[in-house]
């Protein structure tokens, strides 16, 4: 999507746009800081973005009462009627869905449960379809400018391609392109993972500066990069695998097909098999547990159960040695353990700092701030609505013709 050539004017409008964008409303003085910019310049731009109806000027609301102290500050918004952008997330046989409009807000969301993995390609694409225009048709939405889709697996975000995901049974999907051609708009895609870290990044301003590791705990395990707040890309756009990095031959099956997997011990897949075959329990009868389940073998552990506070026990000696593996080798600022997963924190806190600290080179350990962000399913989406508003924004930067 991000093949538009700008003037160096509707660059600096790109630039201003998407602090604005990043940071929330600002006022011009504060917009001009941030960006480096001449108070005339940022003075100017923003009159000319005003005018077009892109940003609104409104005085601050939080100035003191019947305090005069110079000029009220006004900040400037972005309108809220330029449009507005669909977030989807695939899970296993299922799909959330989020409306937001252009000033960000946050206007529907929606959970449906639709049977994905046994799907041919066209009739994936076909579905997700039907999915997003019935929810679109639903919530009244009828200026809708693109879809940012956050999905499982390896992702091409260049090429639009999901290469392979544990959710969907196609490979080398090629998704973006097969959505826009039916939605007749643009697509977005990215890893979920990715999608996560980049929403924790824009509420937390510190993880936008050096280099920080999210590390995404819940239906599987995966990993988004960001250096300065931006998602590092591999050599082929895919981001990183870093939930099937191996860690022992005869561990137990991952979903990739693998043994051994950071993932085969970490996910709730996982965590939920394991635990149904304890002590002769009914075999599993989810591929991949609700929230209920794996709430209830979190409170079945905390109330002392030791075949299940074991079984949590080796999962964070592993979250200790993958978090070690991330402090070793890419030296981050900061590690961000984040997704649904977080809700055992205390019980795989004890074997985690234990693992961690007997496995890590203390010099390096030292280096890296380690945060647990309790975060739920809804920052997936949110991830990919920011990431497609930014898109649509090269657009709004671009002069109207005279």
């Amino acid at each position: 999507m991000s093949t538009i050539t700008l003037s160096p004017r509707e660059t600096a409008r790109r630039r201003l746009l998407d602090a604005l964008r990043r940071e929330g409303p600002m006022a011009r003085v504060e917009l001009g800081q941030h960006i480096g910019m001449s108070p005339a310049s940022v003075s100017e731009l923003t009159a000319s973005l005003v005018d077009d109806g892109i940003l609104i000027a409104e005085e601050a609301s939080d100035q003191g009462a019947g305090l005069i102290r110079g000029r009220p500050k006004v900040r400037l918004f972005f309108a809220d009627s330029l449009g507005s952008v669909i977030g989807v997330w695939t899970g296993f046989n299922r799909i959330e869905l989020r409306l937001v409009d252009s000033a960000g807000r946050n206007r529907a969301s929606r959970h449906v449960e639709r049977p994905l993995r046994s799907l041919e390609a066209d009739e994936l694409m076909d579905v997700l379809a039907e999915t997003i225009t019935a929810f679109a048709r639903e919530t009244g939405a009828t200026d809708v400018k693109a879809i940012g889709l956050a999905c499982q697996g390896y992702v091409d975000t260049r090429d639009g391609v999901v290469a392979w995901s544990p959710v969907l049974g196609a490979r080398d999907l090629p998704l973006a392109a097969g959505l826009s051609e039916r939605l007749g708009m643009p697509v977005l895609i990215e890893n979920d993972a990715s999608a996560m870290a980049f929403a924790i990044s824009q509420r937390n301003p510190d993880f936008r500066s050096g280099r920080t590791a999210c590390l995404m705990v819940g239906d599987g395990v995966g990993m988004g990069f960001l250096i300065q707040g931006e998602l590092y890309r591999g050599a082929r756009f895919g981001g990183s695998e870093f939930g099937h990095v191996r860690l022992r031959r005869s561990g137990p099956q991952c979903r990739c097909g693998g043994r051994g997997c950071i993932e085969a011990y970490l996910a709730d897949y996982a965590l939920h098999r394991d635990a149904q075959l304890i002590d002769h329990r009914p075999a599993p009868t989810l591929l991949l547990p609700g929230e209920e389940a794996m709430n209830g073998i979190v409170e079945q552990a905390r109330a002392g159960d030791s075949a299940l506070l074991n079984l949590f026990h080796e999962a964070g000696e592993v979250l200790g040695d993958a978090v070690g593996i991330l402090i070793q080798t890419l030296e981050p600022d900061h590690i961000v353990i984040c997704g649904p997963g977080t809700r055992a924190m205390d019980l795989l806190r004890p074997s985690f700092e234990a693992a961690l600290e007997s496995q890590t080179i203390p010099e390096l350990r030292a280096l890296a701030a380690i945060h647990v962000v309790e975060s739920s399913l809804d920052l997936l989406t949110e991830g990919v609505v920011m990431q497609a508003l930014r898109e649509l924004d090269l657009d709004l930067a671009r002069l109207k013709a005279a």
